[in-house]
């Protein structure tokens, strides 16, 4: 669920990232096509030029995003049987409410069990 959630706040990390220079693209392309409009040529190819360094980064920005793929994570199912493998079973320990240590308890027999009959 960590890395799930890291890979998450990455992806939400490079959206607004390439939202922001996207916007900032915008700008510059506005502020260009005004000038372009008002005087011809010169200053304006500068302003043009950035405008599209802006829109071409956030392009890559976004390209990156969508190629990334997503983190397999395994089901609870995998987990509980890794978990169980390696001798990291649930043990009660007095932490939750008696009914959920019990649920829990018998969740992680379950599993036991279930691990030595696949063997």
């Amino acid at each position: 669920m960590k890395r799930q959630a890291q890979w998450h706040s990455g992806n939400i990390a490079l959206a607004v990232l390439a939202g922001a220079m996207l916007a900032v693209g915008l700008g510059f392309m506005v502020a260009a096509s005004w000038m372009m409009l008002a005087q011809h040529f010169t200053p304006l190819i500068a302003t043009y030029a950035i405008g599209l360094v802006f829109l071409g980064l956030s392009g890559i920005l976004l390209l990156i995003k969508r190629l990334r793929r997503p983190l397999p994570v395994p089901s609870l199912d995998a987990q509980l049987r890794a978990n169980a493998a390696h001798g990291r079973a649930y043990q009660p320990r007095g932490e939750f409410p008696a009914l959920l240590e019990a649920f829990l308890f018998g969740v992680n027999t379950y599993v036991q069990v279930r691990n030595r009959r696949r063997r």
